[in-house]
């Protein structure tokens, strides 16, 4: 595979949205290195999502990028990420979930790091946006010894397709399928991993692995423990599955009610 043809897929499931899809689609179609071919996967949206993205066929033809959308019932994100993983034809898979958005030079930056040395798999930073507007830097790295979610981003992340079409997502998992799917692949001998140490992806930060309540916080802890447990780490996994749960909590509870009192003092104002 000579890296000057490397054929990315991008994919996008989604689910009512419209408020949002606009800007991640436009962000795939201005790549500075185009796309092979991108998928957006929606989930029988009741909204205008589906006619949104169909307005960009003519665009993404123009462009030379194989475009397909396509509506039906799923069973949920990981289920539609599945159905996209079938259907992809690219050399590496990445998902841009709707709401996420790539930089220009996202699949040049990929590209040329391949060009470098060859990987199987690669992840890298982003920009994490958090409910109230804030941002965060998030870089990734590599975990030799003691892995965790906290080094590793999905967002930023391209997959050989072959190995995403051969192991895809244990739809079991309702919140971190993703990542029970890279800690099974860090088991794989020989599967060639490379970080990338530079901003991927501008991530939004509003989906069910941030929800802040003490049910969804125990919930996410106690689906981690099971993966790491299920892929053969030590039962240690259990206190960082957990813990790193309770600071997520902390975390955007604080957000969310500075949020709360910033629209409030803002109704007042009104």
């Amino acid at each position: 595979m000579l890296f000057k043809d490397l054929k990315f897929t991008v994919i996008t499931v989604c689910l009512n949205a419209e408020d949002s899809i606009q800007k991640t689609i436009e962000s795939v179609l201005m790549q500075k290195y185009s796309p092979y071919e991108y998928l957006i996967i929606d989930g029988e949206s009741k909204d205008n999502t589906v006619s949104i993205a169909k307005e960009y066929e003519g665009d993404f033809a123009d462009k030379g990028i194989r475009y397909f959308v396509i509506s039906e019932k799923d069973t949920g994100i990981y289920n539609a990420m599945n159905k996209g993983i079938r259907k992809a034809t690219g050399d590496f898979i990445s998902f841009l979930n709707a709401g996420d958005t790539y930089l220009e030079d996202s699949l040049i930056i990929i590209r040329d790091f391949y060009a470098e040395s060859p990987f199987d798999m690669t992840y890298g930073g982003l920009n994490y946006i958090n409910p109230d507007g804030s941002m965060i830097v998030k870089m990734s790295k590599y975990d030799r010894h003691w892995v965790t979610s906290r080094h590793w981003n999905h967002p930023s992340m391209f997959l050989r397709s072959e190995i995403y079409q051969k192991y895809g997502f244990d739809e079991q998992y309702r919140i971190y399928a993703d990542f029970h799917l890279y800690t099974k692949l860090r088991k794989i001998k020989d599967l060639r991993i490379r970080v990338i140490p530079k901003i991927i992806t501008n991530f939004s930060a509003n989906g069910i692995s941030t929800k802040s309540s003490v049910r969804c916080a125990a919930e996410r802890g106690r689906e981690k423990y099971e993966i790491y447990k299920n892929n053969g780490y030590s039962r240690l996994y259990f206190f960082e599955s957990y813990l790193w749960e309770i600071v997520k909590l902390l975390y955007f509870g604080t957000k969310s009610i500075k949020l709360k009192l910033q629209h409030k003092n803002e109704s007042f104002s009104d």
